[in-house]
């Protein structure tokens, strides 16, 4: 457990995609089309895609997260957002107690370790490595929804921001305008339902992909209920699980904290070196 909240920081500098992974990794396993089925209508599933993305002010769920990879984890969590405000996860591995938090407000990222009475203050680039990252983009990625770097969620007036392309069993969106070091796009099943994210180096190989399951039409469109996510740090293979319960929205939740007295501030390098032993 002295490595928990350490493990949770590393998850979500992947998530928001580290520049610095050269190593290739598995994408979620979608095949490229030979052929476009001839019914296909490409402008009317990205209708449907977008359509499936819907609003919402807060979330409030339960779940649980394990990592594997070097080092194996899992712990109970509790999760709460304020859309495009703040990002809230608390680890509770034993008994509903709590470990530590991790939270993003704004540019700045806290991650309190309570069983060490330490905890990190950064700007949310020093997780990034120069990618760049929004709390709303974060969420939608814990979430499975599509978005656009720059921009916000894919949705009925950003359509045109995208292109979308057939593919085995589906379809893939992929923003017009990438990024000089990255290129990334969504693979999309035959339902319409997001189902991977795959971010790839300009100068070669996967940085990480997202795979995506469980997925439930709620109030705020297709979510999914499960997500995994694959990547190498220092060239062995690295994956995180999510998995959510019932997902409550639009209620109010409460994301305020502060740094306990007597805790110690350290660095970010020290939670990246627990990765290079």
């Amino acid at each position: 457990m002295k490595k928990s909240i350490a493990l949770l920081a590393l998850a979500v500098w992947l998530l928001v995609g580290c520049g610095s992974h050269k190593a290739a990794v598995a994408t979620s396993g979608r095949q490229q089309a030979t052929e476009a089925p001839a019914a296909l209508d490409m402008s009317r599933n990205l209708d449907a895609i977008a359509a499936a993305t819907g609003a919402w002010t807060t979330l409030k769920a339960g779940g649980n997260l394990s990592i594997s990879g070097g080092t194996s984890f899992s712990s109970a969590m509790q999760v709460r957002m304020v859309r495009d405000e703040a990002l809230y996860i608390s680890l509770r591995p034993l008994l509903g107690i709590e470990a530590g938090r991790l939270i993003i407000r704004g540019d700045s990222l806290y991650v309190i370790n309570k069983l060490q009475k330490q905890y990190l203050a950064e700007k949310v680039s020093v997780l990034t490595a120069g990618i760049p990252a929004t709390v709303g983009m974060m969420q939608d990625m814990f979430l499975g929804r599509p978005f656009v770097i720059g921009e916000g969620s894919l949705n009925g007036t950003r359509k045109q921001l995208v292109a979308v392309s057939p593919q085995q069993d589906g379809c893939t969106i992929a923003p017009l305008a990438q990024p000089r070091d990255f290129s990334y796009d969504f693979a999309c099943n035959s339902k319409n339902q997001v189902v991977a994210l795959d971010v790839k180096l300009a100068q070669g190989g996967t940085a990480y992909s997202v795979a995506y399951d469980d997925i439930r039409r709620t109030l705020a469109g297709n979510i999914a209920h499960a997500l995994r996510f694959a990547t190498d740090v220092k060239g062995k293979p690295f994956t995180i699980k999510v998995d959510y319960g019932t997902i409550t929205w639009n209620q109010e939740v409460d994301t305020s904290f502060s740094i306990p007295d007597g805790y110690r501030r350290i660095d970010a390098r020290a939670i990246f070196g627990l990765f290079g032993q």
